[in-house]
């Protein structure tokens, strides 16, 4: 197989830091960094594709459970 040559589109550039930025705080959520294991992790994307839901959406309701 042939590799094709990368192409770049100026009318698609990638979004600027400021713009990103912008977007984010549009959302009116912040990020936030976690690590646990592997094993917890595996379960925890399986728990979410059983009932339906991201990973993000199981966590975000496990924190607001846990802070009521």
């Amino acid at each position: 197989m042939t590799r094709q040559p990368l192409k770049f589109d100026i009318n698609r550039s990638p979004a600027t830091p400021i713009e990103t930025a912008q977007a984010r705080a549009e959302t009116g959520k912040k990020q936030v960094g976690a690590r646990i294991s592997a094993d917890l992790y595996r379960r925890l994307k399986g728990r979410a594709g059983l009932e339906g839901k991201t990973v993000q959406e199981l966590v975000e309701q496990a924190i607001a459970q846990f802070m009521a």
